[in-house]
C-alpha cells in the first residue's frame, strides 16, 4: 500500500511539473520565469517617479546607473536609467539603445510603460533568458519623461489634450523644436532646455536605435517626418534607409495586438483611417517640421521610430495594466533589433581601434561612423551589400558581396593601412608608382591624342567625395597631394587636392592657384565640377599637352567643398532655396570674413578661420570661388527667374550687382596676394544629377582657361645683393596702383597685370628700394630685383664696424656669445643702444594694438651705427623671438593702476585664473580650456618648438622655475635653477633675495630664485605645461611687488630688468649642440641622446640636437637601432656658445656581446640538435604505444609588469625637463618666448 502511495505521489508530482511547464511556456519571457510584480494601479508624478527610480537604482546597483541629461524649464531633472552589465562604462562592440517617453506631457502611457519596462528588466534579470541576453549584449537607456513639466499640468482622463500639458512650461512643442533638414526652425534655446539637452545627449553617444513613445493613435511611424514640399498629408518622404525603418516599425507593430491590425478605431482619427501592417511613413501621415526622429537619424546616426501607443492621450490609471500587457513584447522586440545588420571593428595594422571612421554602404546615401573603440553597428535588412570604410590618414577599404541574413548581425572587421602623415594637416600616399611624362612636342604631333573626359557624373555626399579624393590621391601619387586645411562645425574635413608635378611643396617661381567650391552648401554645381576637374587633370596628365603644361607649370589647389555640413542638409532639385546654404551654426560663410567697410559682428566660423589661415600660409596668386544661382551665359543669367537681369559680356562688379559685406573674394584681395573672382554657374542651386554632364561641357573650357591666367603679368625674384638669397615678404608695388603684393619665402613673387608699360618698385625692411620700368606682354615677364642692405652704406665709413673678418659666420657668432657673456658685455651693449623708449604711460588694448602694428610697419630709429649695435642686430638675427605682451587683455582692461594687491583683473572675463587653466594635452582637456589658454597652447607652446620661455608676472621680486605642481619631482633641476639664476644675477636687486614687499617684509628667497611649488604651488600652470608638453624650459619672473604699479615706476622697472631680459637671448644659444652620423657621414634621425642617464633628446631629420644644460661636465649616451652604443663626456661652459659634439655610430656587429657569426653558428647547431632529439623522442614514444598521442603544450609567457615598474622606479618617477626634442634644424635660429601673464 505504501508502495502504491509512493507511486501515486510520484505520478502526482510529475503531473504538477508538467502543468507548471505548460503554464510557464505561456508566461511572458518563456523560459520558466515567474511573473514580475509591477504596480500598474496609478500614475507616478515627478516626485514619486524620482523616488522610484532612485530606489530601483539602489536595489540593482550592479546593473543600473541613474543620471540626468539636464533640467526642464521648471528645473525638473530629465532622468535616464541605464541598464547594462557595465553601467557607466562604454564596452567595445556593445550597441546602445534608447527609449524616450512623455515628450508631449499629456501623452502619459509612454511614461508609465517605460517605468514598467525598467522594473521588468531589472526584476527578470537572472531568471529570464531573453532578458539576460538583452542586458548582457546591449547598453539600454530609458528616459520615462522628456517633458516632466507638461506631465504635471496634464489631467487624467483627458483623451484629446484639451486641458494642456502637451507643450513644455514655455509653451513650446518639443517635437517641433529640433534642427530640421527641410526648414529653418527658429527657437530660443532658453525656451527649450529639454531639446538642447537631448540634442547634446544624442550627439555625445553612439546610439544605434531608438524608440520615441507618444499617444493619440496606435501606429508605428518612421522617417522622414516632413519633406521639402511640406505637403500637410499624403506625401511619402523616403529616407535612404527606408527599408530598415519599415523593418524596425514592423518589429514593434507585429507584436502589438491592436497595432498590427492597422485599424486604430480611435474616435479622433479620420473615419476609416488604416495603416498597412500598423506602420506609416511620418510625412505621409502628416508633415512634422522640427521633429526628434529625423534629427536622430540625420545628426546622430541613430535609427529612431515614433510609436503611438493609445487612442486616449491620458487614459485613466485603471487602463495602465492593459496597455503594459499590449506593449511589453513589442518593447522587447524592438530593442532586440539593435543587433541586426552588420557589426564589427575598424582597426589599424597593429589592432588599435580607429574612431570616427566612416562606414559607407553602396547605394545607401547615409553613412555612420565608428565609436571610440573602432566598433560599429550598421542596421541593414537581409540582402547583399558592398561596404567601404574611410578614415583620415588611412587607405580606404571596400568589402564586396557581404551577405546579411535574418537575425544576428553579420560580423565584419576592417583593417586599414596608414598613409604617410607629414604633419597634423597633411595626408600623403606612400605608393611608389612612377608616372612617365611624354614630351609636349611629341604629344602635339600625335593625332591620336584625345583627352579622357570625366565619367563620374553624380552627386557626391561627404563620404563619397572623401572616397573619390583618396582614390585619385592613391592612383596618382606623383602629381597629387591630398590635405585638409581644417574641419567644419560638425568635424568634417575641409579637403584640398593639390595637383602639381612636384606635389607637397612650393616650387620657386611657380605660381599657386586655387579653386574653392560649395561655399554655400546648397550650391553644388561647383563641388561636382571641381571633382570632375580633378578627374580630368589626373587622367590626362602625360598624354594631353594642355593638361601636362598646366600641371607642370602651376601648383593647383582644389577645394571641392568649403561647407560640407550645409551640403548634407541640402536637397537635390532645389532651385533657389536656402536649406543648406549656411553652415551648421546657421552662418553664411560668404558674410563671415573681415570686411573693409562694415564691422562683421558674427562669430568667425571654423570653416572661415581655416580658409583664412590657409590663404596666409600659401602665396596664392589667382583664385575662383564657384557658386550657383545665376550663370553668366551671354549676359542673360536666368531669363525665367530674373527676366530683367543682364550682364554685358557675362561679368559684373560685385557691389554693382548687390552688396555683400564680409565676402571672401574681397578678403583675398586685401589681405593676401590673391586675386579672386566669384563665378555663378547655373540657375539651379542643386540641379538633378542627370544635368551634371551638361554643366561640365559648358564649363570645362572656362575652368582650364582661367587657370592659365595665373601666368600673366610680371614674375621674378627679390634677392639680397650680398648673398643672393631670396628676401621674404618684400613689397612689390606698381606705380599709380595702390595694391602691393609680397614675395614668398624664397623671394619669388607674381603680380598679375594686363599688357602695358609699368613702373614697378621692390622694397624690403632694412634694404634700399629699387624701381624698374617694365613692358608687360601677353605672357608673364620675368623681372628680378637685387636689393642692398641699408647697413652696407655705413660699413665703409665707420672704422668701428667689423669688416673683412676671416672667421666663418658660425665662429663669429660664437665669439659674440662669448663677448656678451663676459662681465661687461651686456652692459656695453645696453649703453650703446641709444633708443628713446616711451615709458610715460600705460597702453590699453587699443593702444597696444596700434603700437604693435606700428612696430611691424616701421624701421627702428638708429642714431649712430656702432659695433655694439651690429652685435645687437646679429643676436636678434640669430634668434627667433616671440613676444606676447598680454595673455589676459580682458583682465588688463578692468585692472586699476596703483592697485598693488587687488584681485581685480586677475582672472579673465569668465572668472578663470589662466595660470591654473593649462590642464593637459588631450582633446577633452583642450576643449575645456579658456580661449586665451587655447590660443597660447595651440599657436605657441605646441607648435613653435621653443628652446626657452620667460613669463613675466608681478607681486614679488624673484624668479621661479618648474614645477608649480606640488610633490612633482624635477629632472635636470640644476639646469632650471641655472636659468633662473642667470636672470636673477643680472637684476640689480633680485639676486639679493629680499623682495621687501609690504605684505611680507621678512620674506627671504636665497639668490632670488625658488622652485614654483615651494613658493606658491598650484596645479595646471603655464610653466608646467610648457615643460611637460612643449618640452621647453620656462621660468616665471616676478618683476616687482606691485601688481599694477604707477606709470612713473615703469622706467625704473624697465631699467632693472632689461639686462636680465637680454641675458636670456644669450643663454638660449648655450648648452650642448651636436650631430649624429654613421661612418659614411649620413645623418641619423631619431637617435636617442641620453644626458646624465636621465634627460632624453631625439635627433632631428638632419641628425642634429640642441639642449640647454647647466655649466659643468655631462655624460652623453647615444643609442640607435642597429648601431653600437656610444658614450661621450662633454663640458658645458657658462660663457661660451653651445658646446659642439659629433657622434659617429658604428654598425653593431655583436649579439649578446659575442661576434655575430659565432652566435648565429651556435644557434643553428643548437636548433638542429633540438630537432634531432625531438624526433628520436617522438619515435620512441610512438613505438611504446599507438593509443597515446603526445603533444606539445605551448606556454604563454607573460611579461613581468612588476619588473618594468621596478625599472621605472630605479630611474626615478621624474618628469624630464627635456623629455622630447630640443633640436635645431636650421643650426642658426633658436627660439625664445617672452610672455606677460597679465
Amino acid at each position: 500500500m505504501a508502495s502504491d502511495r509512493r507511486r501515486f505521489d510520484g505520478l502526482l508530482c510529475l503531473e504538477c511539473l508538467c502543468v507548471l511547464a505548460l503554464l510557464s511556456a505561456f508566461l511572458p519571457g518563456g523560459g520558466g520565469t515567474a511573473p514580475v510584480a509591477i504596480d500598474t494601479s496609478r500614475y507616478y508624478n515627478y516626485e514619486s517617479l524620482t523616488e522610484l527610480l532612485k530606489a530601483l537604482a539602489a536595489a540593482h546597483g550592479s546593473l543600473t546607473r541613474l543620471f540626468s541629461i539636464g533640467q526642464s524649464v521648471q528645473n525638473r531633472s530629465l532622468w535616464v536609467m541605464e541598464i547594462s552589465t557595465t553601467p557607466g562604462v562604454d564596452s567595445p562592440g556593445k550597441p546602445k539603445f534608447k527609449y524616450v517617453g512623455n515628450m508631449h506631457g499629456d501623452e502619459t502611457v509612454s511614461r508609465q510603460v517605460l517605468v514598467y519596462l525598467i522594473e521588468y528588466l531589472l526584476e527578470s534579470y537572472g531568471q529570464d533568458e531573453r532578458v539576460d541576453r538583452l542586458i548582457n549584449t546591449t547598453d539600454i537607456y530609458i528616459m520615462p519623461s522628456m517633458n516632466p513639466d507638461g506631465f504635471e499640468k496634464s489631467v487624467e482622463g483627458d483623451c484629446r489634450g484639451e486641458h494642456g500639458g502637451r507643450n513644455n512650461a514655455r509653451d513650446r512643442d518639443l517635437n517641433r523644436s529640433f534642427l530640421d533638414q527641410f526648414a529653418s526652425v527658429v527657437v530660443d534655446e532658453e525656451d527649450v532646455p529639454e531639446v538642447i539637452a537631448m540634442e547634446k545627449w544624442i550627439k555625445e553617444n553612439k546610439f544605434v536605435a531608438s524608440g520615441n513613445l507618444h499617444g493619440g493613435s496606435v501606429v508605428a511611424s518612421y522617417p522622414y517626418d516632413n519633406s521639402k514640399t511640406h505637403k500637410s498629408v499624403g506625401y511619402y518622404s523616403k529616407s535612404p534607409d527606408d527599408d530598415v525603418f519599415k523593418y524596425l516599425a514592423k518589429s514593434y507593430s507585429s507584436k502589438h495586438p491592436v497595432m498590427k491590425t492597422g485599424k486604430t478605431h480611435c474616435l479622433i482619427d479620420p473615419p476609416g483611417e488604416t495603416f498597412e501592417d500598423g506602420i506609416t511613413n511620418g510625412a505621409k501621415w502628416y508633415d512634422v517640421t522640427g521633429g526628434m526622429q529625423d534629427y536622430n537619424y540625420l545628426q546622430g546616426d541613430c535609427f529612431e521610430i515614433t510609436l503611438e501607443l493609445t487612442c486616449c492621450k491620458h487614459p485613466m490609471a485603471s487602463n495602465l495594466s492593459e496597455e503594459w500587457e499590449k506593449n511589453r513584447d513589442s518593447l522587447l522586440n524592438l530593442m532586440e533589433q539593435v543587433h541586426i545588420g552588420v557589426a564589427g571593428f575598424v582597426t589599424d595594422a597593429i589592432g588599435l581601434g580607429i574612431s570616427q571612421a566612416t562606414i559607407a554602404v553602396a547605394d545607401i546615401d547615409h553613412n555612420i561612423t565608428t565609436g571610440k573603440f573602432g566598433d560599429f553597428h550598421r542596421l541593414l535588412v537581409p540582402g547583399t551589400y558592398n561596404i567601404t570604410v574611410v578614415a583620415q590618414g588611412y587607405m580606404p577599404v571596400t568589402i564586396f558581396d557581404i551577405e546579411v541574413l535574418e537575425g544576428p548581425a553579420t560580423q565584419l572587421n576592417f583593417t586599414l593601412l596608414r598613409l604617410g602623415v607629414v604633419d597634423n594637416h597633411t595626408i600623403e600616399t606612400t605608393t611608389s608608382t612612377v608616372f612617365r611624362t611624354q614630351n609636349v612636342s611629341e604629344m602635339e604631333e600625335d593625332p591620336q591624342t584625345r583627352p579622357i573626359e570625366p565619367s563620374n557624373f553624380r552627386h557626391h555626399n561627404y563620404a563619397d567625395m572623401e572616397i573619390l579624393l583618396r582614390k585619385y590621391s592613391t592612383d596618382y601619387p606623383t602629381i597629387t597631394h591630398l590635405y585638409t586645411v581644417g574641419k567644419s562645425v560638425e568635424q568634417r574635413n575641409l579637403y584640398v587636392m593639390e595637383i602639381s608635378d612636384n606635389p607637397g611643396k612650393h616650387e620657386m617661381g611657380e605660381p599657386e592657384f586655387k579653386y574653392i567650391g560649395n561655399m554655400h552648401g546648397n550650391e553644388v554645381v561647383g563641388r561636382e565640377l571641381l571633382l570632375n576637374l580633378i578627374e580630368y587633370l589626373c587622367n590626362n596628365f602625360g598624354t594631353d599637352p594642355e593638361v601636362t603644361s598646366l600641371v607642370t607649370n602651376t601648383r593647383i589647389h582644389i577645394m571641392p567643398s568649403m561647407n560640407p555640413d550645409g551640403y548634407e542638409m541640402a536637397t537635390e532639385g532645389d532651385m533657389n532655396g536656402v536649406v543648406g546654404r549656411n553652415n551648421s551654426n546657421n552662418f553664411d560663410l560668404n558674410r563671415n570674413f573681415p570686411d573693409q567697410f562694415f564691422p562683421i559682428r558674427d562669430p568667425r566660423q571654423p570653416e572661415t578661420l581655416a580658409v583664412m589661415h590657409w590663404l596666409q600660409d600659401i602665396p596664392f596668386v589667382l583664385s575662383a570661388n564657384l557658386h550657383g544661382g545665376s550663370p553668366m551665359f551671354e549676359g542673360h543669367p536666368c531669363k525665367n527667374i530674373y527676366p530683367e537681369e543682364y550682364f554685358p559680356q557675362g561679368i559684373t562688379n560685385g557691389a554693382y550687382w548687390y552688396n555683400v559685406p564680409g565676402g571672401m573674394q574681397d578678403w583675398n584681395y586685401l589681405h593676401t596676394n590673391c586675386f579672386e573672382v566669384t563665378i555663378e554657374l547655373g540657375c539651379y542651386k542643386f540641379p538633378f544629377a542627370k544635368d551634371l554632364p551638361k554643366y561640365w561641357k559648358q564649363n570645362k573650357r572656362s575652368l582650364l582657361q582661367f587657370i592659365k591666367q595665373v601666368h600673366k603679368g610680371v614674375k621674378g625674384f627679390v634677392l639680397d645683393a650680398t648673398n643672393r638669397k631670396g628676401i621674404y615678404n618684400a613689397t612689390i608695388i606698381v606705380a599709380e596702383v595702390n595694391h602691393p603684393v609680397r614675395s614668398a619665402k624664397d623671394g619669388d613673387y607674381w603680380r598679375l597685370l594686363v599688357p602695358g608699360v609699368y613702373k614697378i618698385t621692390a622694397s624690403a625692411r632694412g634694404y634700399i628700394p629699387m624701381t624698374r620700368n617694365v613692358t608687360v606682354v601677353d605672357e608673364a615677364v620675368e623681372v628680378n630685383f637685387t636689393l642692398s642692405r641699408i647697413a652696407d652704406r655705413y660699413a665703409n665709413n665707420n672704422d668701428q664696424v667689423l669688416t673683412n673678418s676671416s672667421a666663418e659666420p658660425g665662429k663669429e657668432f660664437q665669439q659674440l656669445i662669448k663677448t656678451l657673456s663676459s662681465e661687461e658685455g651686456l652692459n656695453h651693449m645696453i649703453s650703446s643702444a641709444l633708443v628713446d623708449l616711451s615709458l610715460d604711460r600705460y597702453h590699453d588694448y587699443k593702444d597696444l594694438t596700434e603700437v604693435l602694428h606700428g612696430l611691424q610697419s616701421n624701421y627702428p630709429t638708429i642714431t649712430k651705427l656702432r659695433r655694439w649695435i651690429l652685435f645687437f642686430f646679429q643676436l636678434i638675427e640669430e634668434t627667433k623671438i616671440v613676444i606676447v605682451p598680454s595673455v589676459n587683455p580682458d583682465g588688463r582692461e578692468v585692472a586699476q593702476e596703483g592697485q598693488c594687491t587687488s584681485k581685480i583683473g586677475l582672472t579673465n572675463v569668465n572668472g578663470k585664473d589662466l595660470d591654473s587653466d593649462f590642464m593637459g594635452n588631450s582633446s577633452e582637456q583642450f576643449s575645456e580650456m579658456q580661449p586665451e589658454t587655447k590660443a597660447i597652447v595651440k599657436k605657441l607652446i605646441l607648435n613653435q618648438g621653443f628652446t626657452l620661455s620667460v613669463a613675466l608676472d608681478g607681486g614679488s621680486l624673484l624668479t621661479t622655475y618648474p614645477y608649480d605642481k606640488p610633490v612633482q619631482t624635477v629632472a635636470n633641476e640644476e639646469t632650471l635653477k641655472y636659468l633662473a639664476t642667470v636672470y636673477s644675477d643680472n637684476h640689480p636687486k633680485m639676486h639679493l633675495g629680499h623682495p621687501g614687499c609690504p605684505n611680507n617684509t621678512e620674506e627671504n628667497i636665497p639668490g632670488g630664485i625658488v622652485r614654483g611649488a615651494q613658493w606658491h604651488g598650484h596645479m595646471h600652470s603655464m610653466k608646467d605645461f610648457s615643460v611637460t608638453y612643449g618640452h621647453c624650459p620656462e621660468i616665471t619672473v616676478y618683476t616687482g611687488c606691485c601688481n599694477f604699479p604707477r606709470v612713473k615706476e615703469l622706467a625704473t622697472i624697465w631699467n632693472e630688468n632689461k639686462k636680465s631680459l637680454l641675458s636670456m637671448l644669450v643663454e638660449v644659444h648655450k648648452g650642448l649642440r651636436g650631430m649624429v652620423t654613421d661612418k659614411a657621414g649620413n645623418p641619423i634621425s631619431n637617435a636617442n641622446i641620453i644626458l646624465n642617464e636621465g634627460v632624453k633628446v631625439l635627433t632631428s631629420e638632419t641628425g642634429c640636437f640642441h639642449v640647454l644644460l647647466s655649466p659643468g661636465p655631462h655624460h652623453v649616451d647615444a643609442l640607435a637601432a642597429g648601431y653600437q652604443h656610444q658614450r661621450k663626456q662633454v663640458f658645458v661652459s657658462s660663457y661660451e656658445a653651445a658646446t659642439s659634439v659629433l657622434i659617429v655610430f658604428e654598425l653593431d656587429n655583436k649579439l649578446f656581446g659575442l661576434p655575430r657569426e659565432l652566435v648565429v653558428t651556435a644557434a643553428g647547431a643548437t636548433i638542429s640538435a633540438i630537432i634531432v632529439t625531438a624526433c628520436i623522442v617522438w619515435c620512441v614514444c610512438s613505438v611504446k604505444s599507438n593509443h597515446q598521442k603526445d603533444g606539445f603544450h605551448r606556454l604563454r609567457q607573460h611579461r613581468d609588469e612588476y619588473e618594468d615598474e621596478i625599472r621605472m622606479m630605479s630611474m626615478g618617477s621624474k618628469k624630464s625637463l627635456l623629455s622630447s626634442e630640443f633640436q635645431d634644424e636650421t643650426e642658426s635660429e633658436d627660439d625664445t618666448l617672452y610672455i606677460n601673464k597679465h
